[in-house]
């Protein structure tokens, strides 16, 4: 999730939280647009499948959708549809929801890291980019490599989910123009314009939120699908994977399913027609790790905390997770602004500093409005790294987890550096646009929250309000990482018909922002399986 919670985390810490509550009565009709949408978990479970899809979200719906081309496909997703409700469709319901996560279980679910960071979970069909600030930029071509995958079928299903899911904007906003403009008077260059690309310096990136105002998610991706070929199983959450052992071989052959509140246990399997059909977890970098921690593949030791079977002792299942480390700063402004998803960003210091900005206004009485902007680092490839573990054998429940933010020295001093550049932009005549008067001539930027320290020049004054200030970006990943827990196919290590397709998979996390390259990495594994299987050089 990105920018546009950044402020409203932000303001939940800084102001008064009532501020930005709303109460969050569904009043809303939810809609079913496709046809293969169900939530009768019995009905789905009284066939088998050539692959069954655990997670809706930015990589399930695109894999499902590609793999329905020639297969049959169960998409089983906990959550409920994001047609008709206006907390998904429209962004501004971004705010109300993130008043209160817990009070919006049909979108979202909310946790809290082991060191207090306040953190969010999508809990709909498209999963979190059905509640994310819709930021799109596309991966480096460094991470392209470091995956040793194809790059023009990484191009082809990029495209492929641009057609449907990207749109550049139409018009850049106030704040975001004046964030650009700052960039550029700061020496963040070069400037490169509108691009999908990642590349360093400053440019404008596309939005799933197109210039009529509407989100577009990964579900939107389902239009893709064959309509004969797949089932998509809402408010379903999947309990467990099914295993058959008797060819002496850990074999996935199923999952086990709980519909909506029921309490009846329902178990759905592959076919065992044919040795290609596979179980797919795409459920997230939590849902993931979850689920194979739950289903008995993971450290023994812990499984074992908790009285789970351990049927493949997996030591780094959970492990090497990591969560970007952000620092903001939120500013007042005595002009009006508008509500303002991210679309200008920053990329510096070989692309390990990124920066972006949002902005929104807040009533505050019948006739007075605030109008707030803020600016966000992210240290983009941190090298501290957490764990994540199982808080009980409930799949409702949470994981532990623990991200060691700036743990490592690399992540505290490209931060000191972010804190850095934030001063320089803070001094720029864009942004010093931006001032309230002060006594007799003055003029002065008002904070909401933090000030940048004073001290602009000592790190350790930097290091402080980096670590006093630390919160999320959401981008977070790891768990089930490739080479650890999965080999470069992104089949799980010693367990036939069994793969994760998410971020879990991703040792670093690409580009400025994950859901454009968590979608195509969708789109990307279930052509290479279609090849795979049909024997084809193209589809």
């Amino acid at each position: 999730m990105e920018i546009l919670f950044f402020l409203i985390s932000s303001l939940l810490l800084f102001t008064n939280h009532q501020q930005l509550h709303c109460s969050a009565v569904a009043t809303h009709k939810l809609e079913y647009p496709y046809s293969f949408m169900t939530v009768d978990a019995g009905k789905a479970a009284a066939r088998t499948y050539d692959y069954i899809v655990v997670g809706g979200g930015a990589a399930g719906c695109p894999l499902a959708a590609t793999l329905s081309q020639h297969y049959s496909v169960l998409l089983v997703e906990r959550g409920d549809s994001p047609y008709g409700n206006p907390d998904v469709q429209d962004i501004k319901g971004v705010f109300k929801a993130f008043g209160d996560p817990s009070e919006f279980p049909y979108v979202m679910q909310g946790f809290v890291s082991e060191e207090g960071v306040q953190l969010v979970r999508g809990r709909v069909l498209g999963g979190s980019t059905a509640i994310n600030a819709a930021f799109y930029s596309r991966a480096s071509s460094e991470f392209i490599r470091e995956m040793e995958w194809d790059e023009k079928l990484v191009n082809e299903s990029y495209e492929w989910v641009e057609k449907m899911n990207a749109f550049e904007p139409d018009k850049i906003f106030r704040w975001n123009s004046a964030f650009k403009d700052a960039l550029l008077e700061a020496g963040v260059f070069p400037y490169n314009g509108y691009t999908l690309d990642h590349l360093e310096g400053t440019k404008i990136g596309a939005s799933t939120i197109d210039n009529e105002g509407r989100r577009h998610t990964a579900a939107d991706l389902l239009q893709y699908a064959n309509p004969d070929n797949i089932v998509v199983l809402l408010n379903a959450t999947a309990t467990r994977i099914l295993f058959d052992s008797s060819s002496g071989m850990l074999k996935a052959s199923g999952v086990e399913i709980q519909s909506g509140g029921d309490e009846i246990i329902y178990q759905v399997f592959i076919s065992h027609l044919s040795h290609w059909s596979e179980v797919i977890l795409s459920a997230g970098a939590i849902g993931s790790p979850q689920l194979l921690l739950l289903s008995g593949i993971g450290p023994s030791e812990h499984l074992d905390e908790l009285n789970i079977t351990v049927l493949l002792d997996v030591k780094l299942v959970g492990k090497r997770i990591q969560d970007p480390p952000r620092t903001s700063i939120i500013l007042e402004s005595p002009e009006p602004l508008d509500f303002e998803q991210a679309q200008i960003v920053g990329i510096i210091d070989n692309s390990q500093v990124i920066i972006e900005a949002a902005s929104f206004f807040k009533q505050q009485n019948a006739s007075k409005y605030q109008y707030i902007g803020g600016m966000f680092s992210k240290v983009a490839f941190p090298l501290s790294r957490g764990e994540l573990r199982l808080s009980s054998k409930n799949p409702q429940d949470n994981p532990f987890v623990r991200y060691n933010y700036f743990s490592h020295p690399f992540d505290v001093q490209e931060c000191i550096l972010a804190v850095k550049v934030f001063s320089n932009l803070t001094m720029t005549t864009s942004i010093q646009e931006f001032t309230f008067s002060g006594s007799g001539n003055s003029k002065m930027l008002q904070f909401i929250g933090p000030e940048l320290p004073q001290n602009k020049i000592e790190d350790d004054a930097l290091e402080k309000f980096c670590k006093d200030t630390v919160t999320t970006f959401w981008h977070y990943h790891g768990g089930c990482e490739v080479n650890y827990v999965i080999d470069k196919t992104l089949r799980v290590k010693g367990v036939d018909n069994l793969r994760v397709v998410d971020n879990s998979i991703f040792k670093d996390i690409p580009g400025t922002n994950p859901q454009a390259t968590t979608m195509m990495l969708g789109r990307y594994t279930g052509v290479h399986i279609l090849q795979e299987r049909l024997n084809i050089c193209q589809y």
